[in-house]
């Protein structure tokens, strides 16, 4: 196991990728362990739903034109006396007297994960006010998108009808920090985040029980974690809880306890809710920084889908200067912890990347970030980014990532 893991964090080191997913936390937090498995995550590492392989049954036509399938592995009892596997079964058999006509394979979908996903501009929703008259239009627009939605295959649409899955998140983190001048990885960023998080997060499941009352839960509800009353924050461990202080007593702003019971009684419209994605085109259009990443540098060429993108960072004055802070003058711990605070509050995961140059890396300095990841409960890490401390030309390849995500 520690040879793999060396090798892992060679090939991020040079290449960037695998990109990391801790299977174990995505399970421990899943709101709906009882329909199934997270068994691995989207390109960008912020999708964590239940998703079934495809597999075959054995298919029996019989020469009345009845027929009857099997699991291949299944034991069946055929007219001769003998008990084989269904996958053993020919032409030749026949099974209750009636003559097989022909032994074939029938392919049974199984479920995938699905990308429904809107971002909050927290360098203009930022208050307690707006999130809470925000967030609700989200749900319901990501919800109405369920039911709007062009589908190309037939296990997408059945499975999102089944999970009704979602994905609201967050973005311009960094501005919102520079105007408020916060800096990036100070406990002062740490609870603004948090309490942020919160808003978006009650007001998430909020929004998403009253859609329940008005249109009816998700089919898999009952026997979810939601239907029990249990909270993303509730699998928060006590290192995570101990890097925010908000005030003791008062650390939460709002009525738990009362959402818990609402949500038990009313249900939930959507299994999943919550997941930050990448966001490196739509937030250059509108004007913010990218999802939850501090800035690439104050001034750079984004070099994505869309082409190369000059780009400033939004509102760059004398006064916003220095809260600015690049992310590769960051120590990568401060980037992980401040996803722990988010991930406390959202179901899903969020899309992490980390920046490291060339004259820091080591592999002591990866484990410790990537150990520390996963104490902390983070479910996935995207790209590891790195840069040579000579490098002079200022763009940033992101040209890799999902075009859904962008």
């Amino acid at each position: 196991a520690k040879n793999l893991w060396k090798k892992i964090l060679t090939s991020y080191f040079e290449s960037g990728s695998p990109f990391l997913c801790f299977k174990d936390n995505a399970n421990r937090a899943n709101p709906n362990n009882h329909m199934g498995v997270i068994r691995s995550s989207n390109l960008c590492t912020e999708i964590f739903q239940n998703t079934n392989p495809n597999h075959y049954k054995i298919k029996i036509l019989f020469e009345d034109g009845s027929s009857v399938s099997y699991e291949e592995d299944e034991i069946v009892k055929v007219d001769s006396g003998l008990e084989k596997p269904a996958k053993k079964i020919t032409a030749l058999d026949t099974i209750n007297a009636k003559a097989i006509y022909v032994v074939e394979k029938e392919k049974i979908n199984g479920d995938t994960a699905v990308c429904n996903l809107a971002s909050v501009n927290l360098s203009r929703i930022n208050t307690r006010e707006d999130i809470n008259r925000i967030v609700p239009i989200a749900i319901r627009a990501l919800d109405n998108v369920i039911d709007l939605n062009f589908y190309p295959l037939e296990k997408v649409k059945r499975t999102n009808m089944k999970s009704r899955a979602i994905g609201l998140g967050v973005m311009g983190e960094a501005q919102m920090l520079a105007q408020q001048a916060i800096t990036w990885g100070s406990q002062e960023h740490f609870d603004k985040i948090d309490e942020i998080m919160e808003a978006v997060s009650f007001n998430a499941i909020s929004s998403s029980s009253d859609i329940a009352l008005e249109k009816g839960v998700y089919p898999e509800f009952e026997g979810s974690k939601w239907s029990k009353g249990v909270m993303p924050m509730d699998y928060a461990n006590a290192e995570v809880k101990n890097l925010i202080d908000r005030g003791g007593l008062f650390a939460s702003s709002y009525e738990w306890d009362e959402l818990r019971a609402k949500v038990k009684k009313q249900g939930m419209r959507n299994g999943y809710l919550m997941a930050i994605a990448p966001t490196s085109s739509i937030s250059i259009l509108t004007g913010t920084t990218q999802a939850i990443e501090p800035v690439f540098k104050r001034k750079w060429f984004e070099e994505n889908l869309s082409g190369l993108i000059p780009v400033v960072v939004p509102e760059l004055s004398p006064e916003t200067w220095a809260y600015y802070t690049p992310a590769y003058d960051l120590n990568q711990t401060l980037l992980i912890k401040a996803a722990a605070i988010r991930q406390k509050w959202i179901d899903q995961g969020q899309s992490l990347n980390i920046f490291i140059t060339l004259d820091k890396a080591s592999g002591k300095y990866l484990n410790e970030i990537y150990m520390l990841a996963w104490k902390l409960g983070l479910k996935s890490t995207y790209y590891l980014r790195s840069q040579s401390p000579e490098m002079s030309k200022d763009v940033e390849d992101r040209s890799m990532e999902c075009v859904g995500c962008q």
